[in-house]
């Protein structure tokens, strides 16, 4: 028989009560033994009776049991919270402060979206389109347009997730940005021990330029982040563990790929810091090999993007306009760079409100850091500079004098520089704790000196050499707050090498009774304070930072992003049939803004009226042309134009216009105006220029550019990154008149990627009869330059050249680079 079941008891539905808690309270006196002992009796009832008993320390009272429902659940979180100390939630709060002050208003402040922030996402949009390949059919490129690459695919989840957004976009980047609030509390915690370690985090998130450009998509922020994260765990390998080299190597390559500036900085920053702890690396070569190894995977994107653009650092270098490349003596970049390097360490710069930098990387009347916090970074860089045997110390100031090597390239300027700000908050925080720590106690800090023993020969020599190099450093400088600076910080490490400091301290140890104050209470006054200086900034940027400046357009804030485009999508619903003509003078890549907000829609436009006056275009009752204040004062004054009626105007913060909706016509004879101008740029323009070392008089078309014979000369002046162009004509004819007959075997010309037909009519003499070569080449992206040679060397005093695009017909532009003529 199978054996029978038993029936399973029921559950009881009845909750446990919570056991009572017991406490007990007790007081001891310093250096008094104590015996705590815990004895437990019989198990009576399934419950087992304790007796404790205290020997040595008096009693001061025994709790009752408490009878309360989840006293004991309590009880244990209130352990878990006691886990932790007082430096470790100050620094949570600091850290959640911080995020605070980075997401609220993230719209309003600033108050532009910039190209640069929207184009990461619309790039990885558009990878997405293309099957995650570029232009270039490169499957994962390591970078795309403007220089930007890691930070596209950081766009890649929240895209799918939430779509294209400017709040998202800009809320990712302000989110990885807390890597670098949370790296610099762990620097100052585990490398350079402070008690108050989580001011640096504080110190950072109140920097006005950090302030700024981590609550943009800036792909500059994301790097400091990462760049933060990487010196955080290489300090973290030196003094915790060496397995957080992989980490660090991590960390360093995110930097690297976020950003053009980081290809210079990112690898001098680890050569230093290889070198500097070169002993360190050899005690742990198998750590070392493995992390060279992890470098070398990490790197492959970057090499095989520089096979694919073997020029890109040089492209790089002029359009960002930088003297490197400039037609300039060798000795005049060398003075340069080193006035632009040195101007990235000046403490003008960084603490003084200025006008180098454009006014939308700038917070109004605040320097890139906050002035008041000067004299505590002072502090702490004496402290870093006395303490260089240390590691900690060491890659901090090889830091700060790594960083203005890639931005002095070009320019000083605050996108370029500024992962300065983490050594700058690491820096002010050592010197912050140096100051609370007098004014918690001041005896312990005097009872820390000794009697000062006299310096030796040594120590005044060497004192008084940082004391005259201080003095003649300062005079090199022409801002006063460089001087000071200067000459603070030399006195500061001389009087300490002379022993005057620790004499100083003598004395007050035995005239200054001085007093005690809680940790507890100097470190939650601390909090506070910088509490309220961070919630202040936020408040202040977001009630007064859009009427900072009044200058909304182009070249000022660019205003207008998070509202034009709305307004665009509400006003076609509602009509349909319109077609947008919207401007591209508002922003710099307008057409990348106008393809995150709305997308490629036929009836939206990115032309200009300055195109509309111009050219003759179809203009009707369903054109309406959106129009920047100066663009409709064009318009108004405009002869080709009339009927002109304003829809809407949308404003600027202050209340000035900043878009105009507009219709309008053309007048009723528009048609011959245009005519009389065509015939008119029909002519041919005449300049004198230098060709190949002399003077050549020369008549060619009429060219896209304000300045005629700057432009033609351009196509002469041996550089590839210039050209000229014709305004609407198809061919582009330039004729020679050369001052004296001269022999000509052929020519090279570089006209792009066109299919080029050339004409070439050589005159021996002014009145003979012309000899004419006919050529047609295409150039390609590998080899823009065409060459072509005559059947036999011709001699030649007037030349007619004729360069034409059959598959463009006019109105067209034709672009050259550079002719040569072949002796």
């Amino acid at each position: 028989m199978p054996a029978a079941k038993r029936k399973p008891k029921p559950k009881s539905n009845a909750k446990r009560k919570s056991p009572p808690t017991n406490e007990i309270e007790f007081s001891i006196k310093p250096g008094e033994k104590t015996t705590l002992t815990i004895e437990a009796g019989r198990e009576r009832a399934g419950e087992v009776p304790v007796r404790i008993r205290v020997e040595g320390g008096k009693v001061r009272s025994v709790a009752k049991p408490i009878e309360v429902e989840g006293e004991s659940k309590r009880w244990r979180i209130l352990a878990w919270l006691r886990k932790f100390d007082l430096a470790t939630w100050l620094f949570v709060g600091a850290v959640i402060l911080y995020l605070v002050t980075r997401l609220v208003g993230l719209t309003h402040y600033p108050i532009y979206f910039f190209t640069d922030e929207a184009f990461q996402t619309q790039a990885m949009v558009e990878l997405i389109g293309r099957d995650y390949r570029d232009i270039d059919n490169t499957l994962f490129p390591a970078y795309f347009g403007n220089g930007m690459g890691l930070t596209v695919y950081l766009q890649w989840i929240p895209y799918l997730l939430f779509g294209k957004s400017a709040l998202v976009t800009r809320a990712v980047a302000a989110v990885i940005t807390v890597i670098a609030a949370i790296a610099v509390g762990f620097i100052l915690r585990d490398a350079f021990k402070l008690k108050y370690w989580w001011s640096g985090t504080f110190f950072l998130s109140m920097t006005p330029a950090w302030f700024l450009h981590s609550r943009t998509a800036f792909e500059t922020g994301v790097f400091v982040a990462f760049y933060a994260g990487a010196l955080c765990t290489y300090l973290l390998y030196r003094y915790r563990s060496p397995r957080f080299l992989y980490l660090t190597i991590l960390f360093a390559s995110m930097a690297f790929y976020s950003y053009n500036a980081a290809q210079l900085i990112v690898p001098v920053t680890g050569l230093v810091l290889l070198v500097s702890d070169w002993r360190y690396h050899n005690q742990n070569q198998r750590t070392t090999i493995r992390a060279g190894f992890l470098l070398a995977l990490l790197t492959i994107p970057y090499i095989r993007f520089k096979i694919d653009h073997p020029n890109s650092a040089d492209e790089i270098l002029r359009l960002l306009g930088s003297y490197l490349v400039a037609e300039i003596p060798v000795s005049q970049k060398i003075t340069t760079y080193i006035s632009e390097y040195f101007f990235g360490l000046s403490a003008f710069y960084w603490y003084i409100p200025n006008d180098r930098d454009i006014i939308r990387h700038l917070m109004k009347d605040y320097g890139h850091i906050m002035l008041v916090t000067l004299p505590f970074a002072l502090v702490g860089l004496v402290q870093v500079l006395r303490n260089l045997r240390e590691s900690a110390s060491r890659a901090i100031l090889l830091v700060i004098l790594v960083i203005p090597m890639g931005g002095a390239m070009v320019q000083i300027g605050i996108t370029r520089n500024l992962v300065f700000v983490i050594p700058a908050a690491i820096l002010t925080a050592i010197g912050f704790e140096r100051v609370l720590r007098w004014i918690e106690n001041p005896r312990e800090e005097l009872e820390g000196s000794t009697h000062a023993s006299p310096p030796t020969r040594k120590q005044v020599s060497a004192s008084a050499g940082i004391l005259l190099a201080g003095a003649v450093l300062a005079l090199l400088f022409d801002k006063t707050i460089d001087r000071i600076s200067i000459v603070a910080l030399a006195i500061l490490l001389g009087f300490h090498g002379l022993g005057y400091f620790e004499k100083l301290k003598g004395w007050m140890r035995d005239r200054f009774t001085g007093w005690k104050l809680s940790h507890t209470i100097v470190s939650l006054a601390a909090f506070g304070v910088l509490s309220f200086a961070n919630i202040f900034l936020l408040r202040d940027a977001l009630t007064n930072g859009p009427y900072w400046w009044t200058d909304y357009g182009m070249g000022g804030m660019q205003y207008g992003a998070f509202q034009i485009y709305d307004i665009i999508e509400e006003y076609h619903q509602e009509h349909p049939e319109t077609k947008f003509v919207f401007t591209s003078n508002w922003a710099n890549g307008a057409d990348v803004l106008n393809r995150f907000f709305i997308g490629i829609q036929p009836w939206l436009d990115g032309g200009s009226i300055e195109g509309y006056i111009q050219r003759k275009y179809p203009v009707d009752e369903n054109t309406l042309f959106i129009m920047v204040p100066y663009e409709y004062e064009m318009a108004l004054a405009s002869p080709k134009l009339t009927d002109i009626r304003v829809e809407t105007i949308v404003p600027n913060p202050d209340g000035t216009p900043a878009f105009y909706f507009v219709r309008l016509r053309y007048v009723d004879n528009i048609d011959e105006i245009f005519a009389a101008e065509r015939a008119e740029r029909a002519v041919l323009r005449e300049a004198v220029i230098n060709v190949e070392g002399q003077p050549v008089s020369i008549r060619f078309s009429y060219l896209d550019a304000v300045d005629q014979a700057q432009s033609i000369q351009e196509v002469f002046d041996d550089d590839i990154h210039t050209l000229a162009k014709t305004l609407e004509d198809n061919p582009f004819v330039i004729e020679f008149t050369f001052p004296a007959v001269r022999t000509i075997s052929g020519f090279s010309i570089i006209s792009g990627s066109a299919n080029m037909q050339i004409t070439v009519k050589c005159y021996p003499t002014l009145d003979a009869e012309p000899v004419t070569f006919m050529f047609e080449g295409k150039g390609s992206e590998d080899e823009p330059m065409l060459s072509f040679d005559f059947p036999e060397p011709t001699d030649v005093q007037f030349l007619h050249m004729e360069m034409l695009d059959p598959y463009s017909p006019p109105p067209a532009q034709i672009h050259i680079w550079e002719l040569y003529f072949s002796p």
